[in-house]
């Protein structure tokens, strides 16, 4: 198991993609306009957690803010450095759109000052 390098974590909120195939229920449109209208234009939804630069891959875990009996641990998935493509950070009005390409999938994430932590990432893969 790999273990994190020294403070090399951010909060971010990643874009979970919507399944292939999913349709806003009417319900939602009717009861909860703004909402739908924001899942239909992201295509996902947003969740809140920690993306940690790591020895050999970054990795994404999710926050738990409502403590239930549930053991599910969240949402959490990895990448290996040598599996990424690309990593872009582009500047917004309040936030950045953290981007990173890896088999062909693009990983949407919105974080805050977030330059130094990208320069690292990129740094890790290119000397992946």
């Amino acid at each position: 198991m790999t273990q994190p390098a020294s403070s090399n974590s951010i909060p971010v909120s990643w874009l979970q993609p919507l399944p292939e195939g999913y349709r806003i229920p009417i319900w939602r449109w009717i009861l909860l306009p703004a909402t739908a209208l924001m899942l239909k234009r992201q295509n996902g939804v947003w969740i809140n957690g920690t993306l940690e630069l790591l020895n050999d891959e970054i990795r994404f875990s999710q926050s738990r803010l409502v403590k239930s009996k549930a053991k599910s641990n969240g949402a959490s998935w990895s990448v290996p450095f040598n599996e990424i493509a690309d990593v872009s950070l582009k500047p917004g009005t309040l936030s950045e759109i953290l981007e990173i390409e890896a088999k062909g999938v693009r990983i949407k994430m919105m974080t805050v000052r977030a330059g130094e932590f990208v320069e690292r990432l990129k740094g890790a893969v290119a000397s992946a």
